[in-house]
């Protein structure tokens, strides 16, 4: 139930950012049809509204992105307590298997054999969990708050904690196990362990599979950040390309510069559009005669100058913007540090 919840919860969240569109403005009231429906209205167009929506796409898929470590480490005491409740209930189905068919005396001695076995189970799944801490140097959160460091505190205060469940599994364990000490007793457990250990399986599979699944959720997540940001700077670009450049005010400049470093960072090198981006920008930085006769403000200049030495900063490139007779270059950026 814990493993399903989580991946309800995760599939709801990235069904309802499949649902909300990037574009500002694609949202509004039909006449007569109430509030809330979806219609078609032409896209935003404006470069601050699209650096508007990619922040917050990218917040959107951040808070996704965070809930990952809790979910995997909150179905990790999931997994191990799933596995030592499958591995003491096929204990104590092959221990009154054995039992049913044996004398009075021999059922008894296999009760007594199953109790100890049944702490050694508890042991092995508490050393596990130990061994899965000690490859740690941190457990997350709830509510995807981040990681806190896991040091020898922490592995012993987690340990103790998942030893008492482990005891409490035990305990309940043994009116069940004492039942073995009779023949007619261990045959009618026998039987009622072969009717619990599909289902004990069954939930320890599904744990495993929920953790996959959140994964996949996650993968899912990140594809779909990936379209939509490259969708908004597919537009800013043609914006930034038309006659006549869109006009941005100075309240402005540190949004749209954002954007657009952030945008062409998360480009491949050889991305058509991260190439347009540059040479556009660097044509706005360092106009010339040969670019069109639009006046560019000052405001577009410092955006310009924010981007190409954000991008001079992380990689070693070099964007060549010409004239439109394509006979000189006009101007040179290169990127002097590399990765």
């Amino acid at each position: 139930a814990q493993a399903m919840g989580a991946r309800r919860f995760l599939s709801r969240l990235v069904r309802l950012r499949r649902k909300i569109p990037c574009e500002a403005g694609d949202l509004g009231v039909r006449p007569g049809d109430g509030v809330g429906h979806r219609v078609d209205q032409a896209p935003c167009r404006t470069i601050a509204a699209l650096a508007a929506a990619y922040a917050r796409e990218k917040h959107d898929a951040e808070f996704v992105r965070r809930q990952l470590p809790y979910r995997i480490d909150e179905l990790l005491f999931a997994e191990i307590h799933c596995c030592f409740d499958h591995s003491l209930c096929e204990l104590i189905g092959k221990a009154a298997s054995h039992a049913a068919q044996g004398t009075a005396a021999q059922a008894a001695c296999a009760a007594r054999s199953t109790l100890l076995a049944a702490t050694r189970c508890a042991a092995q799944a508490l050393e596990g969990l130990e061994a899965r801490l000690n490859a740690r140097s941190g457990i997350a959160l709830s509510g995807g708050d981040g990681v806190e460091p896991l040091d020898a505190n922490g592995r012993t205060r987690l340990l103790q904690s998942f030893a008492d469940r482990l005891a409490e599994g035990v305990a309940a364990a043994v009116p069940r196990i004492m039942r073995m000490a009779t023949p007619w007793g261990a045959a009618a457990l026998r039987d009622e362990a072969s009717r619990q250990l599909p289902c004990m399986r069954e939930s320890w599979e599904s744990v495993l599979l929920c953790k996959t699944q959140i994964t996949d959720l996650y993968l899912d997540n990140d594809e779909l950040a990936e379209e939509r940001q490259i969708k908004l700077l597919g537009e800013a670009i043609e914006l930034m390309e038309t006659e006549f450049s869109p006009t941005i005010d100075a309240s402005e400049i540190e949004t749209v510069a954002e954007f657009l470093s952030d945008a062409v960072a998360a480009c491949d090198r050889d991305c058509p559009l991260k190439q347009r981006v540059m040479r556009r920008l660097a044509a706005m930085l360092w106009p010339t005669d040969a670019l069109d006769s639009c006046d560019l403000d000052n405001t577009w200049a410092s955006v310009a100058e924010r981007v190409l030495a954000s991008v001079a900063a992380s990689r070693c490139e070099s964007y060549a913007v010409h004239a439109p007779s394509h006979t000189e270059s006009a101007c040179i950026v290169t990127c002097t540090e590399t990765y």
